[in-house]
């Protein structure tokens, strides 16, 4: 008969009973506020201004196959 046991590590800390769904339940809370706030424009111009480079750099490399 095989018995398996788990086994902590002798440095790790224990968790209270209970502790690991509050917190996963205040980091859910935390991203829905997050996640329903706007976009700042200035990101979305610096993501405009990578997707202009990156279309550059392709039509670049297209044009060295040539």
């Amino acid at each position: 008969m095989l018995i398996v046991t788990q086994r902590q590590q002798p440095d790790s800390p224990t968790m209270p009973v209970g502790a690991e769904a509050q917190i996963a339940h205040k980091l859910r809370s935390f991203y829905l506020s997050i996640e329903s706030e706007p976009v700042p424009q200035q990101f979305l111009d610096l993501l405009e201004k990578l997707d202009d480079a990156e279309r550059l750099s392709e039509l670049q490399l297209e044009d060295g196959d040539r």
